[in-house]
């Protein structure tokens, strides 16, 4: 019974030996084998799923490596798995990094910077060629219609004066100085000299006058609607320029800044983009139960990139110089810090690299790489995934 017993022990020993020998032979002859994405240790000759964490196998084509002999990791790519892995990359170049210890700000309208249109004349407002705010403006544009019977009054003895003058021989200076009144009347309530030409020309008056903007800038408040009656002075439109705009910021009051009236300023959006902005008031009382005081630093903004709402960094101003700095998302953190960089078209090898000042979307590089190579930013988890199935964890040069 015991000789069965190690007789049955033996043949099972060894049919498994064969049907490994077989699955190796199966492997290596056709090229083809399933592996688990999580689990690249994992082989198998037919499709199933991973003994370790139960996903399904996905079916690998053995290749020939074109990069045999180099030393390091590459990989190749062709133009439609690069599209599909969402690669993106960015060129290795010198920058100015802030460092990370910021204080956290949002962009405000500089008040100084605010102007207020207002009704001339008391009337009705018959057409609002601005009617939301957030619209842009510009110098000469229309921004409201008005039909008031005190302008109308005036148009007409403007033209009454004229017509006279032109009917007399003999122009009187009393009548000059008469009608040189009027004239200046109609340009006190608002008028342009095109448009008071215009009603000596067309000997009629309007009564309806257009009045058009003497400044540019965003609308940020629109205080009328068309059909309103308005008085002499009623505020109609404020609008704003954002060629200077304010930060404000909060810091505890144990950061010492008094003495320092210059600042840094940058975006998420475009933290290659260094503001410089100055100190404009620094709010001596402090926040009830907060022990927060408030800055207000103002900073030249003529490309309009800052815009009211925006969130952004800023720190006191320190001499910083450029150093060489690829964007954070390009550093992959794996046993040691490595990044893909784009050999050419459809290569892409594999560096190990130093590091050393970082913030929040930058960091330095000491050594690994040069200015003027291309990085992946994005996408290099997939790549290295994908070389990861293509040649085994065990192939993998850690240099």
């Amino acid at each position: 019974m015991r000789l069965k017993a190690l007789f049955f022990l033996l043949t099972t020993l060894l049919s498994l030996g064969s049907c490994k020998q077989k699955e190796e032979n199966y492997t290596e002859h056709t090229g083809i084998y399933y592996t688990c994405p999580m689990h690249p240790s994992v082989i198998s000759s037919i499709p199933g799923s991973c003994p370790v964490c139960n996903m399904s196998l996905i079916k690998v084509e053995k290749k020939e490596n074109s990069h045999e002999g180099h030393k390091g990791n590459f990989i190749t790519l062709d133009k439609r798995q690069q599209l599909l892995a969402g690669i993106e990359t960015d060129t290795v170049k010198f920058r100015t990094i802030i460092p990370a210890s910021t204080i956290l700000g949002t962009v405000a309208i500089d008040e100084e910077q605010v102007t207020t249109i207002s009704s001339r004349v008391k009337g009705r407002i018959d057409k609002l060629y601005i009617k939301t705010s957030g619209e842009y403006i510009r110098k000469g544009n229309p921004v409201y219609s008005i039909y008031s019977e005190k302008l109308f009054a005036d148009e007409n003895e403007f033209l009454s004066l004229s017509e006279k003058k032109k009917q007399e021989n003999n122009s009187s200076k009393f009548l000059d100085d008469m009608l040189t009144a009027a004239k200046n009347k109609l340009l006190l309530w608002g008028l342009s000299e095109n448009q008071v030409s215009e009603i000596e020309k067309n000997k009629t008056a309007s009564p309806q006058i257009t009045f058009y903007s003497k400044e540019e800038g965003y609308v940020t408040e629109v205080s009328v609607k068309e059909g309103m009656y308005v008085e002499e002075g009623t505020t109609l439109i404020k609008i704003s320029g954002l060629k200077q705009v304010w930060i404000l910021a909060q810091v505890y009051t144990n950061e010492k800044i008094n003495d320092n009236n210059s600042f840094q300023v940058y975006s998420a959006t475009s933290p290659d983009e260094v503001y410089n902005g100055r100190l404009v008031f620094n709010n001596p009382s402090v926040e009830e139960g907060r022990k927060i005081q408030l800055l207000r630093i103002r900073v030249d903004n003529t490309k309009n990139k800052l815009v009211p709402g925006m969130m952004v960094y800023v720190n006191p101003k320190k001499i910083t110089q450029p150093v060489l700095s690829i964007p954070k998302s390009a550093l992959l953190l794996e046993k040691m810090k490595t990044v893909w960089i784009k050999t050419d078209e459809t290569t892409f090898e594999q560096r190990m690299v130093e590091t050393g000042t970082e913030n929040k979307y930058l960091i330095e590089i000491l050594s690994g790489i040069k200015e003027g190579e291309i990085i992946v930013t994005s996408g290099a988890y997939l790549i290295s995934s994908e070389f990861i199935l293509k040649s085994g964890a065990g192939q993998r040069h850690e240099h």
